[in-house]
């Protein structure tokens, strides 16, 4: 009697030769890729180790990477078809297979079809680089590994983000829909959280921030954005964890395949949770981007139909108003919630604090600009300073941070499209290595409005301190014609 490992090894032999068809098509598409990575190689003459963000082809990769990632896509249909067919699924569930052996045959089978293929063209387009080219191994090696796990971080997320809408959903609409849904939000969320609810509160240049949000797109359907950030080791080692991170995901799927039955096929949702979960998604991205951009706001009564739209096909029962009160006060509740954690970022500084001086180093150079509407602008670029120098400047901005009065209608008015008020004080730092040198190791950029009085208050402060020389004090005054 064959083992549970040998039948899966056998039932993916099989389901291979019916999909050699599949095999053959991501085939020839790797193969085209290659040919196009090949033809556009003017990034070996430029591709320098001090020019580590340049490549002359990341446009046309753009398309190669996802043209790959359809592969995946039909791929996974295909071999998953008793998810949302009624046929497929009555002859699946009527075999003597378990979830278990149904699941990794066809995991194995995707393995063969799409994952491995694709390691072997880049193993191919490495050798074929190597031997036509004289660019170092170590710079080489690295370019093809990033690029290699680009295209699998790719596919992977999109098989996870696919085959997760297949074993919840039931339906062929459902299944497309919430795969886009899922992929769209993941890629834009991070960004519209960031521009909605920290950026325009905050008073912190936030470096690590900015970066972490640069590099969102690395666990997402569009890695290939970070192909112009360079081929740093980091963005390596990041792919690598994006490439595990979906796979081992994947793999995890299973405890929810097997929760399906076959009578689940032709439902709109297995699982209603999952719903809520999608639509929540969807809420949260499109009003925090509208939060973004006031520009956009008549996308929230849009959002708004569409949500009830959801709510109606995909319900099970019959319609009544109760139910459909009931699902507005659901979506009363998620705009509640989104727009109090915007209130309270307003008032919290977008959950950042004061300036925060922790990183200073014993070599920062300052350079500060007030203005006033009566069109008095005062400037101070300093010498290199040392930390504690650096802190008094820093005091003496967080001092003026606690002047200024917050109210529900100023925030309000934060939306109302308005002229920048001329009255404002900031303060820019770099933060060096050290006196000799000047490496940068951290940027803080602060610029917020206060009243006349307070910048004047400010500028008096910074004028008062010994280590601000007369020379290096600089006041402009306008002049009346």
């Amino acid at each position: 009697m064959q083992t549970a490992k040998n039948r899966i090894i056998e039932t993916s032999r099989r389901d291979f030769k019916v999909n050699k068809l599949l095999f053959v098509i991501t085939n020839l598409v790797l193969f085209m890729n290659f040919i196009m990575q090949m033809s556009i190689r003017k990034f070996i003459t430029h591709y320098i180790e001090s020019e580590t963000n340049y490549y002359e082809g990341y446009a046309i990769a753009y398309v190669c990477i996802a043209a790959i990632a359809l592969c995946a896509v039909f791929t996974v249909f295909t071999l998953f078809r008793e998810l949302f067919s009624k046929p497929h699924a009555d002859l699946a569930y009527s075999l003597p297979v378990g979830a278990k052996e149904r699941f990794f045959s066809k995991l194995l089978t995707l393995l063969k079809l799409h994952i491995l293929p694709v390691i072997f063209w880049n193993i191919i387009q490495f050798i074929a680089i190597l031997l036509t080219t004289d660019i170092t191994l170590n710079m080489l090696a690295r370019y093809s590994a990033v690029f290699m796990f680009l295209q699998l971080s790719t596919s992977l997320f999109v098989i996870l983000a696919v085959l997760l809408c297949m074993i919840c959903c039931g339906r062929l609409a459902e299944m497309l829909y919430t795969a886009v849904i899922i992929t769209a939000c993941e890629v834009a969320l991070p960004a519209c959280i960031h521009y909605s609810t920290i950026n325009p509160y905050t008073v912190q240049y936030l470096y690590d921030l900015e970066n972490f949000f640069n590099y969102c797109p690395v666990w997402s359907a569009l890695p290939a954005k970070l192909m112009d950030l360079g081929y740093s080791t980091n963005l390596l080692l990041l792919l690598i964890g994006s490439t595990i991170f979906s796979a081992l995901l994947i793999t995890l799927l299973y405890f929810l395949y097997k929760k399906r039955d076959g009578k689940d096929t032709g439902k709109p949702f297995v699982f209603s949770a999952y719903r809520e979960i999608i639509l929540i998604l969807a809420v949260v991205t499109v009003t925090t981007y509208v939060l973004s951009d006031t520009s956009n706001l008549i996308l929230l009564p849009s959002l708004f139909l569409s949500y009830l739209l959801v709510r109606i096909l995909s319900s099970n029962r019959k319609l009544t108003i109760v139910r459909f009160v009931k699902w507005v006060g659901i979506f009363a509740v998620y705009m509640i919630v989104i727009f109090g954690v915007n209130i309270l970022a307003y008032f919290c500084d977008g959950f950042t604090g004061k300036i925060n001086g922790s990183r200073l180093s014993d070599a920062n150079r300052v350079c500060v600009m007030n203005s006033t509407s009566d069109g008095v602008t005062f400037h101070y670029l300093s010498d290199t300073l040392s930390k504690d120098e650096a802190m008094q400047i820093i005091y003496i901005y967080n001092k003026a941070l606690d002047t200024r009065k917050k109210s529900f209608a100023d925030y309000i008015d934060h939306f109302k499209p308005h002229e920048i008020s001329p009255n404002s004080v900031g303060v820019a730092i770099d933060v060096y290595t050290s006196k000799d040198d000047h490496t940068n190791l951290d940027f803080i950029d602060v610029s917020f409005e206060v009243t006349n009085a307070e910048v004047d208050n400010v500028t008096e402060k910074l004028k008062s301190l010994s280590f601000v020389e007369p020379e290096q004090i600089y006041e402009q005054k306008s002049r009346d014609y």
